[in-house]
């Protein structure tokens, strides 16, 4: 009997405090996934990849006498992929890519990828060649990096081939 009691006492406390609250109408809580966050960023904003082999973009980049900047990254390296999901999509970066540099992505798993990687020597994903037009290594980066320091790189590259 005594329990029953308490448990009556209880939710009499119970309702009594409730019926004394006021709702507040709160606002929804939006959450969206990474995915749709980058889908939002302007298909404009950030560095703009060369559709085309690094002959082709040796080519390209003795015509506009610029560098050539090179992702080279797997599928399965998770550095690799947070570079082109964050890093790459950096405005400032991209503006600064697109005047000074022939941009290029290429899978190291794939044939052209293969020989690169013996030309270049490359060991571990990702790493970021800044070439000049005729194929020489002028700077590189091995591992991940953010925006503003592949930027001060990128910039650091510039200066130093000219």
């Amino acid at each position: 009997m005594k329990k029953t009691q308490v448990f009556i006492f209880a939710i009499f406390v119970s309702l009594t405090w409730l019926s004394g609250c006021k709702t507040v109408q709160q606002a929804p809580v939006i959450t969206k996934t990474e995915e749709e966050v980058i889908a939002e960023i302007p298909q404009e904003q950030g560095v703009t990849f060369f559709e085309g082999t690094l002959q082709a973009g040796l080519e390209k980049a003795k015509t506009e006498n610029k560098l050539i900047f090179v992702d080279c990254y797997t599928t399965w390296c998770g550095p690799c992929k947070t570079l082109k999901q964050y890093t790459f999509k950096d405005a400032n970066l991209g503006d600064f890519m697109k005047q000074n540099y022939i941009c290029l992505a290429i899978d190291m798993e794939k044939p052209e990828g293969i020989t690169i990687a013996k030309k270049y020597g490359i060991e571990a994903y990702p790493t970021l060649l800044f070439l000049d037009k005729y194929g020489r290594v002028v700077n590189h980066q091995v591992g991940g990096i953010g925006a503003e320091a592949l930027l001060a790189k990128a910039e650091q590259t510039v200066r130093k081939s000219m």
